[in-house]
This record gives C-alpha cells, sequence and structure tokens, in this order.
C-alpha cells in the first residue's frame, strides 16, 4: 500500500510539471522618443575663466621674479649694541607710520577702514603686526568680489583697493589721483612728505621723498618748483599718464618670461605698442643727474663716496635741488615717467643750486 501511494504521487505531480504552456504575445512597438532639453548653463564658467590652475601657476611664477617676493636683509644692533640680529625690510618698517605699506597685515586694515596697530621700540621686539617679513601675497592686494555682476559693474579684479581713487599722504588728502586698477600701486608708491620750504634745511641720510614717489612724477607734482628756463608741464598731462597707467606698462604681455604680469617688471611688449623701441632713459637725463649730483657734493649737500646727502645744513635753494635729485633717483624710471617734468625739474634744479 505504501508503494502504492507513492506511485500515485510521483505521477500526479508530473502531470502538473508536463502541462501545456500558454502562448507569448507579439512584441509592442518602442513608443516615439522625447524632445530634448535645453542645456543649462554651467555656473563656474565666468569664475573658470580666471580661477584655473593655468593662470594661478603663472601669476605665482611672475610674482617670484618681482621686487615684492624677495627679502632684504639688513644686519644691526639693538641701542645698547648688546645684541646682533637680521631684520628684513619689512620688520625694520613694522611700527607705526610704515605698516600700512610695509606688512601685508597694515595694508589690509587701511583698505577696510581698520584703525592701524601701532608698534614702539625696536621693530623686531615690539612690533605694530606679527614679527616677520610679511612680504605682499595675492591676498595682499586681492580679496574676494565685491561683486559677480560684471556685466554692469565692470571687472573689478577683486582688488581690495577696488576702483576707488587715493587720497595723497602728503601733502594732504585734497589731492587724489584716480588710475583705475593702478590705484593699488598708487596707494604705496607716492611720497610721504612735502619739498622743504624754510630758509635753511638740516639734511640727512632720510631725507627726499622716501622709496616709492613713482605715482606722483607720473602725475607731475611734489617736486620743488623753481622758476627757472624750463616750462613745467600742467599736472596729468604725461601721455604715460593721460594714455597708459602703472598696470597698462608693468603687467602687460611678457616679452621673455622675466617681465609684466606680476613681476611688475616693465615689457618692452607694451612700450612698442605706441613706441618704435623700447625707452631706457630720457635723452641727456644722466648728464643732468650727474650734473646735479656734482653741485649738491660741492655744496656740501651730498656725499658721493657714501652715496648719501650729508647731515649738513644748507639753504632753501640747495635743499629743493637735493629734494628733486633724490625724487628723480628714488623714482628709478630715469625720468620715463614724466620725461617732461623730469626734464624741467633737472634744468631749473641745475640753474639754481650754481
Amino acid at each position: 500500500m505504501i508503494l502504492a501511494s507513492s506511485l500515485m504521487f510521483i505521477q500526479c505531480t508530473s502531470s502538473l510539471d508536463e502541462g501545456p504552456q500558454g502562448l507569448a504575445g507579439a512584441n509592442g512597438q518602442n513608443g516615439v522618443d522625447g524632445t530634448d532639453g535645453v542645456d543649462g548653463v554651467d555656473g563656474t564658467a565666468e569664475c573658470i575663466a580666471c580661477h584655473n590652475v593655468q593662470n594661478k601657476e603663472h601669476a605665482q611664477a611672475s610674482y617670484l621674479l618681482s621686487v615684492h617676493a624677495q627679502e632684504t636683509l639688513h644686519a644691526t644692533q639693538n641701542a645698547a649694541k648688546t645684541e646682533d640680529f637680521i631684520l628684513t625690510t619689512s620688520d625694520y618698517t613694522n611700527r607705526t607710520g610704515c605698516v600700512e605699506c610695509h606688512t601685508s597685515g597694515g595694508y589690509i586694515d587701511k583698505m577696510n577702514g581698520v584703525t592701524l596697530k601701532t608698534g614702539a621700540g625696536v621693530a623686531e621686539h615690539d612690533p605694530a603686526y606679527p614679527a616677520g617679513k610679511q612680504a605682499i601675497t595675492c591676498t595682499t592686494c586681492h580679496d574676494k568680489h565685491s561683486t559677480f555682476d560684471f556685466a554692469n559693474d565692470g571687472f573689478d579684479f577683486a582688488l581690495r583697493q577696488a576702483l576707488r581713487p587715493v587720497a595723497l599722504t602728503a601733502p594732504n588728502a585734497n589731492y587724489t589721483i584716480d588710475m583705475g586698477s593702478s590705484n593699488t600701486c598708487v596707494n604705496c608708491h607716492q611720497p610721504r612728505g612735502i619739498p622743504p620750504t624754510t630758509a635753511t634745511v638740516k639734511l640727512s641720510s632720510r631725507f627726499g621723498p622716501h622709496h616709492g614717489p613713482q605715482s606722483t612724477l607720473l602725475e607731475g607734482i611734489q617736486g620743488a618748483l623753481y622758476v627757472g628756463s624750463t616750462a613745467y608741464p600742467v599736472p596729468g598731462s604725461a601721455t604715460h599718464r593721460s594714455g597708459a597707467s602703472c598696470t597698462a606698462c608693468h603687467m602687460g604681455e611678457t616679452t621673455n618670461g622675466t617681465d609684466g604680469a606680476h613681476s611688475w617688471h616693465p615689457t618692452e611688449n607694451a612700450c612698442l605698442a605706441c613706441h618704435s623701441s623700447e625707452p631706457t632713459e630720457v635723452t641727456g637725463y644722466a648728464a643732468d643727474m650727474a650734473t646735479l649730483q656734482g653741485l649738491l657734493v660741492a655744496k656740501g649737500a651730498f656725499d658721493a663716496t657714501a652715496d648719501a646727502f650729508t647731515s649738513n645744513t644748507v639753504d632753501l635753494k640747495v635743499a629743493q635741488a637735493a629734494w628733486n635729485f633724490a625724487l628723480l633717483r628714488e623714482d628709478r624710471s630715469h625720468g620715463i615717467h614724466n620725461p617732461n617734468y623730469a626734464k624741467a625739474l633737472l634744468k631749473n634744479s641745475i640753474e639754481a643750486a650754481q
């Protein structure tokens, strides 16, 4: 009976497994493809135009060729002459009155309208801003964009100075210079004093307009104006002022990889856009500077051996001639920034100092 039941079970399940199959239906037709949507706008397209590896590496490479990227070391002693130490240019000037141009933090505070910090005594031991070389870097001059509405507001290169005109430090803030994106340069490349006006002047090795008078020489102001045989041009009339700018000449397309861009060395390509050849100095400039230096030596105002002004007291005409000599020398363009103004300062100073 058990065997018979087993055979019946097997027979039943086999019958179920082998039953007839239904017929498959015919394949349906494919539907019609939908219409492609409109491509969206790449949200980073405007950013990538500037913020890319190629641009960044190019800016960094040219910046390393600049004077701003280099450290100049000075050996010195403290007041008691018991300690020797090394100061960089920015360390030495990390004190009140210097920090807005000689430290990155000071410049940023000035641009942001923040009260500048102060330091006293030996700068390395009592600095206004954190000690150490505060070289100019990307973030010294550049901040985040003040606007992304480039179509209406213009591309501002994200400069902290933006495009605001610069009120000069000397003689007062009533005179402003506006050179667009070059205003960043004007902030620091301007005199820190004015030509002498008293009857007699005591000179020193630090006498003069300081080391960066380029913007005012370009403008055609801040020289000691003698009445002489050579007329002075109207301020702001120099072609390099009215038809060019700091950035146009010093940040143009590089000639050989060592100039232009963020090296800030003037590039021949920029010169050749207007000149048939690259000028190196104004005609007769070197000879006139040598003549004026000789007169200042004869008047006891300049020490040729030390290559510096003396500590003597001189009359006003000699002091003003010394000022103009320092102004032109510290400009370092050999008169090219403003040829007619440089020539007038030299010729009239030579006449007055004789």
